[in-house]
């Protein structure tokens, strides 16, 4: 029986209380802290207490401030570039398709990467939803309809690319100033998915939303490897087995919103919610992923090779999920 005092793990998000992410967090934290014998105390700092946007956050696990934190696939890009795959627009289909890839030998590849060149590791990474675009202006039906917008970005050039290629003028903005960007007119939208659009009350300050799900977001748990290296063998498996047990807790959320409740509740919040047609989601693709995937395979540690294999792990994805529907011999 363990006697002594726990050791205290601080880690910070940047979500309210109550959404996806922190779902995420509780879970994980109330897992490790009852299942590490008394061991650990993980302590969930939500919206933003330990640092204002995901830079910070990652900075921060990175030099050992806080072991652990938020990480998201736009703003650790420009720390480990291979992560900006996971933003190529309509790469990914569906949330399952995205479960599936989260757990492939692909993604594996990638996070052996992160460790080995930012001494960060994932233990665990969980859809937050597809982003979808909003704005002040008119209704997004089309790419035509996003020409001239004013859209915010992370400060991410695979998302300054992806604006720019559909028409519209990428303005990259953080997180902590993005609610009074948009009320003051700085930028005319943004873009994120829609339970986390409800949760910020970006309805407050947007009139259009477009559901056109151009990328599957993605929201991780991040610990310094050093750290996490330095614990006994079961206490990595609990944090690891909380973490990804998170996770299920955060996609299923998301999905169940994005899929069920959201379009109604952001309509009854005043907003002018447009699902487009295939045809019309096609309009984005067609303008936006070519181009994205030339600039992508111009850069430093991603490449065309990079690239393909991260298609080929959809790929893969999908013919696993429809060997699911073959029948039994």
């Amino acid at each position: 029986m363990w006697a002594g005092a726990p050791t205290v793990v601080k880690g910070g998000h940047l979500e309210i209380p109550g959404s996806g992410h922190d779902d995420h967090w509780q879970v994980f934290a109330n897992f490790v802290n009852e299942t590490s014998g008394g061991r650990l105390k993980v302590e969930v700092h939500p919206g933003g207490q330990l640092g204002g946007d995901s830079r910070q956050l990652f900075e921060s696990v990175k030099l050992g401030v806080n072991p652990i934190g938020q990480g998201d696939e736009g703003a650790m890009a420009s720390f480990y570039p291979p992560l900006m795959i996971l933003a190529i627009p309509y790469l990914i289909p569906n949330e399952d398709v995205g479960f599936h890839f989260y757990q492939s030998p692909f993604f594996t590849k990638l996070n052996e990467g992160l460790i080995k060149q930012q001494g960060v590791r994932m233990l665990s990474a969980a859809s937050f939803g597809f982003r979808c675009f909003t704005n002040n202006k008119k209704p997004i039906k089309t790419v035509e309809d996003l020409k001239g917008i004013k859209m915010r970005v992370q400060q991410n050039p695979l998302y300054m690319t992806m604006v720019r290629s559909m028409g519209g003028s990428p303005t990259p903005i953080s997180w902590g100033e993005l609610y009074s960007a948009l009320q003051q007119g700085v930028v005319d939208g943004q873009e994120n998915p829609l339970g986390v659009i409800y949760d910020t009350k970006f309805y407050e300050v947007q009139k259009y939303a477009t559901v056109d799900n151009h990328v599957l977001g993605t929201n991780m748990i991040l610990a310094n490897e050093k750290w996490f290296q330095g614990l006994p063998a079961d206490l990595r498996q609990i944090l690891l087995t909380g973490a990804k047990m998170g996770a299920v807790a955060e996609n299923g959320k998301r999905m169940f919103e994005s899929r069920v409740t959201m379009v109604d509740a952001l309509r009854k919040k005043g907003m002018d919610v447009y699902v487009p047609t295939p045809a019309e989601v096609a309009t984005f693709r067609k303008a936006s992923q070519g181009p994205v995937m030339e600039w992508l395979a111009k850069q430093p540690g991603v490449g065309k090779d990079l690239i393909d294999a991260a298609v080929k792990a959809v790929k893969d994805a999908e013919a696993a999920i429809a060997r699911e529907a073959n029948p039994v011999k």
